[in-house]
């Protein structure tokens, strides 16, 4: 099936800059400091730890999207082999991690850098105006979309290597005394947090009807986002705990602020260039790369009819899918009026972005049994032990680090709300697929459709 407006217009080149682009962001620049608090001096570690985890997990996303490349993949994958309801559910609740978690924190935390330049500006404002301008964006179609990222990646990494560098020559390895003070239950809840922060490179299996030789590049552009990444993550941190004592760091509003000040002097041009090539454009980037993708999967479930035709309209001129564009811009500022904190958007981010995993992990584990001769044929696929293997690990990933935010969120409101935001997904699947019925349309039959992309 080729969804309407979409064509085939990404290389690997563009398709490892949505990955990283959409990645770094949270990670470095917005729970750094939150992680900090938890795990103090250990923070290297948490940041390696998580990598392990979501890596494993991502292998078995990297060969469906080698196999069965295809628009939409959270959801079209498990739609097609385990459940569409619970494919529904999946995206349903990736909706409330991505627009009314994600979108928010960063807005947010980016409006928060710009005040380090204009302290007077109004964060709420500038949140706003942030969402609306990538909202603006994306209805003008992915290719530009996709150019003003690869500029925006380009400026960032080279943001974040002249802070590494930099920092290297002043690190103080007497500020990693007392590695593991805050205690192993601390490092375990901060790994858990960055699990989240290396979600990014999921995108891309939403793309798949854009990109040009999909088997090939989708692979490849997982191994070297996940690569680049893993080692800019882990060099930041570094950096931001050998720098200087990491108690004065956790108590600064944002500790890559102050990491900054003292590796380039404030004010100055390294300092200048590090918050706006670097932290506003870590986070920019990612905001950019999830209006990308937002609506692949969303335009899908609409072609299923699970949710209203009228919403999966085009842009005749762009192509873009305004009207589900403009109800992700609605709900993120929603999410922005909500005046939840910072840790409660990250909460609720790191819950969506994990759960969505597990149908798709299922869909992984099915894959060689539904459609054998695609798997055979595939550039990339996992066989016997690891088939079995990494979809498990990304299962126990989930249950156990969603338990562990769960429990450290503690307010029992935040925890209903997250829960009722689940049920209520479920509840309007099960009333569409009654009226559906009604109308004599099976949603089961989804299962049935071969609508893959050759």
């Amino acid at each position: 099936m080729a969804l309407q407006g979409i064509k085939r217009v990404l290389g690997l080149p563009e398709v490892a800059f949505i990955a990283i682009g959409t990645t770094v962001g949270g990670g470095v620049f917005v729970l750094t400091g939150i992680v900090l608090k938890i795990a103090g001096p250990a923070l290297p570690l948490a940041y390696a730890l998580a990598v392990i985890p979501v890596f494993i997990s991502m292998l078995p996303l990297a060969m469906l999207g080698s196999a069965l490349p295809a628009t939409g993949g959270n959801y079209r994958y498990p739609s097609r082999m385990v459940s569409p309801g619970l494919a529904f559910t999946g995206v349903w609740v990736y909706i409330l991690a991505s627009f009314i978690g994600q979108i928010p924190l960063y807005a947010i935390a980016c409006a928060r850098y710009l005040q380090v330049f204009f302290p007077g500006l109004s964060v709420e404002a500038v949140s706003i105006g942030l969402v609306t301008f990538f909202f603006v964006i994306n209805v003008l179609g992915i290719r530009f979309a996709v150019q003003v990222q690869g500029v925006m990646v380009l400026i960032l990494i080279a943001a974040l290597v002249s802070y590494t560098v930099k920092g290297a020559v002043i690190i103080d390895p007497a500020n990693f005394q007392g590695f593991f003070q805050k205690g192993i239950g601390s490092i375990i809840l901060g790994t858990a947090l960055l699990t989240f922060t290396y979600f990014g490179s999921n995108a891309i299996i939403e793309l798949g009807g854009e990109i040009k030789n999909p088997g090939r590049v989708i692979p490849r552009a997982f191994a070297i986002s996940f690569a680049l990444v893993a080692v800019i993550y882990v060099a930041v941190a570094v950096t931001t705990v050998g720098i200087a004592p990491w108690a004065e760091m956790a108590a600064c509003p944002e500790p890559l602020v102050e990491g900054s000040s003292i590796c380039f002097g404030r004010p100055g041009a390294g300092f200048t260039f590090f918050i706006l090539g670097g932290a506003i454009l870590a986070i920019t980037t990612t905001l950019n790369g999830l209006f990308i993708i937002g609506t692949k999967s969303l335009q899908v479930i609409v072609h299923d009819g699970i949710l209203p035709a009228g919403l999966g309209r085009v842009h005749s001129k762009f192509g873009s899918a305004y009207i589900l564009l403009f109800i992700i811009w609605a709900l993120s500022v929603a999410g922005l009026l909500s005046g939840f904190s910072l840790e409660t958007f990250a909460n609720y981010a790191a819950l969506g972005g994990m759960i969505i995993f597990v149908p798709v992990l299922a869909s992984a584990i099915m894959l060689p049994r539904r459609y054998p001769e695609q798997y055979e044929k595939s550039l990339f696929k996992l066989k016997g032990f690891w088939l079995y293997f990494c979809p498990s690990v990304g299962f126990a990933m989930v249950l156990f680090f969603s338990a562990v935010i769960l429990a450290e969120m503690k307010s029992p409101l935040k925890i209903a709300l997250f829960f009722i935001f689940i049920l209520s997904g479920i509840l309007y699947y099960a009333l569409r697929k009654r009226w559906l019925l009604s109308k004599g349309v099976r949603l089961d039959d989804v299962m049935k459709r071969e609508d893959w992309i050759s």
